[in-house]
């Protein structure tokens, strides 16, 4: 019974945010646990943070965590106040920071570069300036190797202006999602 309150709640937080901000959350109904677990599944093993972008709910972040990385491993940014405190509750010793995925380098000032980044932010839904700041903090934030992992539910990448040093892996679709969703990773190589 507690299993099933907790999605009704999940549910209407989800569908809050969602009427008072359509365009931030960029989608009808949360991410599938299948979606989840293959964002999940391309954060690569060993040391650093794995820095999430727009976790909402905490479908990629509960993903995230089964996939073996620790909560100490783990910051979060989210924008929305309620949100990001329903994540504070739902994944204690997780780091949540409240703010903008644009002001990534003020966030995250002081720290050592990030193993990946999964991003479930809507960039296609996004004033284009506002992707293009938060796809230009990336550098920043990144160490050789470091992935950048993002999904869209349209037939093509919405990562097409990231900045050079990102080299384009493979991308792949996920039916079981509604809609079906196509996951992109870029591996930081640095630029030459």
């Amino acid at each position: 019974m507690q299993k099933k309150n907790g999605r009704v709640a999940n549910a209407w937080h989800f569908t809050r945010e969602f009427l008072r901000d359509p365009q931030a959350i960029g989608a009808v109904v949360p991410s599938s646990p299948f979606l989840a677990r293959r964002m999940a599944s391309l954060v690569p093993p060993g040391p650093g943070a794995v820095l999430e972008l727009g976790p909402g709910m905490g479908p990629v972040t509960a993903a995230l965590l089964e996939s073996g990385v620790k909560p100490a491993e783990l910051i979060l940014v989210e924008r929305s106040p309620p949100l990001a405190q329903h994540l504070c509750h739902r994944f204690p010793g997780v780091e949540v920071l409240q703010g903008d995925a644009a002001d990534l380098q003020t966030l995250l000032a002081g720290r050592a570069a990030v193993r990946a980044v999964v991003s479930s932010l809507p960039l296609r839904s996004m004033p284009r300036e506002v992707v293009q700041r938060i796809l230009q903090r990336l550098p920043a934030i990144s160490r050789p190797g470091t992935v950048f992992i993002q999904f869209t539910y349209h037939f093509r990448s919405s990562c097409r202006e990231l900045p050079a040093g990102f080299e384009r892996g493979r991308a792949s679709v996920v039916w079981r999602n509604l809609p079906p969703a196509r996951v992109d990773a870029f591996t930081f190589r640095a630029p030459i």
